[in-house]
């Protein structure tokens, strides 16, 4: 049974305090005592201390570990003017090297065989497969800094082809492409045909790319294969007025609409005047003669 602790007083009375008979945790003040003096207790704080000093040590070496990071050479391939399909090129193509503000020279390398070295930026080496024999070839670059540091780039591997080679594969790409092209503007006419076999006079307006009203003259007409599309619409002319607008995809039933006021406004205007007419039309002129004497 433990022996309770006096109470120890201050001589002056607002400075009075007494010393706890229980530790924190509800463990008698001996008990405390004994446990804080531990061997497990001391692993602990020795344990608190190295993190404390690994992590002071870490906020010191960061920065010059991530500075050692960032010198990193980074090399790409540009293609000037050529054929570039995958990892097949052919033609003129350059390569471009990146890297830290400190950079001197670089190296480019085919095959672990120079190329060329470059000494003023932009680091740019430009070149033509024809000069090198087809087949898979790797590219690299080794860049110099101020102080004497080499970085090495990443590496970059590609096919070099003849230019008979890269024009037969171009062929086997564009053909199939043509092809289903005209064969979907064939179907397409014959469908927009199919559908108005009971009027003919649509086709005029709603054709195989669809019909569209002009917004100037407000007439329709059929769009035009070689009107290029936009994302709003199709920019095109219109074959009334001559002008060019965006128009979009009407519908059939609004073109047929569209078509047969456009036939009752051009009835009215090829139709005979009237006497009354006539007579109107003999009194502007004479009244628009007096001020032109």
């Amino acid at each position: 049974m433990n022996t309770p602790l006096p109470v120890t007083r201050s001589p002056y009375p607002v400075f009075r305090w007494r010393i706890p008979e229980v530790a924190p945790y509800g463990i008698p003040i001996t008990d405390y005592r004994k446990r804080i003096r531990s061997p497990r207790i001391g692993v602990l704080n020795r344990m608190r201390r190295y993190l404390s000093l690994s992590l002071l040590l870490f906020l010191i070496l960061a920065p010059s570990a991530f500075a050692q990071s960032d010198a990193v050479l980074q090399l790409g391939l540009r293609r000037d003017f050529g054929t570039g399909i995958g990892v097949s090129i052919q033609g003129t193509f350059s390569l471009l090297a990146e890297g830290p503000a400190d950079l001197e020279r670089v190296v480019f390398y085919l095959d672990d065989q120079p190329m060329a070295e470059v000494t003023s930026p932009p680091f740019r080496y430009q070149f033509h497969t024809d000069a090198y024999p087809p087949g898979l070839h790797t590219f690299r670059a080794v860049g110099h800094t101020a102080v004497g540091q080499e970085i090495a780039s990443n590496t970059i591997t590609r096919n070099f082809l003849t230019s008979g080679e890269a024009t037969k594969i171009m062929v086997w790409i564009i053909a199939p492409i043509l092809a289903l092209v005209l064969v979907g503007g064939l179907i397409t006419g014959w469908l927009a045909r199919r559908r108005h076999a009971a009027n003919p006079e649509m086709m005029a307006v709603d054709g195989a790319f669809g019909g569209a009203i002009c917004p100037k003259c407000k007439r329709p007409f059929a769009r035009h294969w070689w009107g290029p599309n936009i994302v709003v619409g199709k920019y095109d002319r219109c074959p009334h007025c001559g002008k060019w607008s965006i128009v979009q995809r009407a519908h059939p039933a609004v073109l047929e609409a569209a078509l047969e006021a456009m036939k009752q406004a051009d009835a009215q205007a090829g139709a005979p005047l009237s006497p009354t007419d006539e007579q109107d039309a003999l009194h502007r002129r004479l009244d628009e003669s007096r001020f032109d004497n």
